[in-house]
């Protein structure tokens, strides 16, 4: 059975990056971009690009280890991107490859790597959590969570977020239900070489709040984790994951 586990992961890891989702689009600036619209385009980017946890508020341990595969449907409003995007879809999905570990005194660490095919959008970011209440058979546990993530391969555009979260969970046999909010720190300016652009576009740097449920479903090894973060642009991710 643990084979067969392993064996499904690791399939999905390999075809993730490569898959075609639908809406994968290279980022270029329309030269009648105007300022406003250029703030709404930073936020928007900036909130789809911001490190996700995916995870509940319970540490992994010294010894756990968790390492899967996502995609997050990011709503886009389409009246804003197409300045910056062909055929802009109304969902955006962005595949991500993600890893946490354990570490002790209830911190875990995470990585994750997500680039879009068809386009030319990367996101690297990484994440430090520190459970303040492990959580048990009777009380939730409670973690706050610091996080940064940064754009790359977008020429026309410099962009990078910093978050910080609090997250609250209480297993229940094989489910874990989680909640948390946190403010998302957005910075970006416009990096092209169009003239008239760059003397519109002043740098945008804006503090966003947001707001997440999620329930992660375990057997064995394999973990299945819905994730819903809602605002004024919607993000639905889920995730499949190999954790011990």
């Amino acid at each position: 059975m643990k084979t067969k586990i392993t064996k499904i992961l690791m399939s999905l890891l390999l075809l993730l990056p490569t898959t075609a989702f639908a809406g994968g689009a290279d980022i270029n600036f329309a030269a009648s971009l105007t300022n406003n619209a250029f703030k709404d385009v930073v936020r928007q980017i900036g909130m789809a690009s911001a490190y996700r946890g995916v995870a509940p508020a319970e540490p992994q341990g010294i010894t756990g280890f968790d390492i899967g595969a996502e995609v997050s449907f990011v709503d886009l409003d389409t009246d804003v991107f197409e300045f910056v995007m062909e055929d802009a879809p109304s969902y955006l999905a962005v595949p991500k490859l993600h890893l946490r570990k354990g570490l002790p005194f209830g911190i875990d660490l995470g990585l994750s790597y997500s680039q879009i095919p068809d386009s030319n959008i990367k996101l690297i970011g990484g994440e430090i959590q520190y459970a303040i209440l492990d959580g048990s058979m009777a009380t939730p546990a409670l973690a706050l969570r610091g996080s940064y993530s940064t754009l790359q391969g977008v020429d026309d555009l410099n962009l990078s977020t910093m978050a910080a979260d609090v997250v609250v969970s209480k297993g229940v046999l094989m489910f874990t239900p989680y909640a948390g909010a946190g403010l998302v720190r957005i910075n970006g300016d416009y990096t092209g070489d169009n003239t008239i652009l760059k003397s519109t576009l002043t740098d945008q740097d804006m503090t966003e709040t947001r707001v997440f449920a999620g329930v992660q479903f375990s057997v064995l090894l394999l973990r299945v984790t819905l994730d819903a973060e809602l605002g004024d642009n919607n993000i639905y991710t889920a995730k499949v994951s190999l954790g011990f």
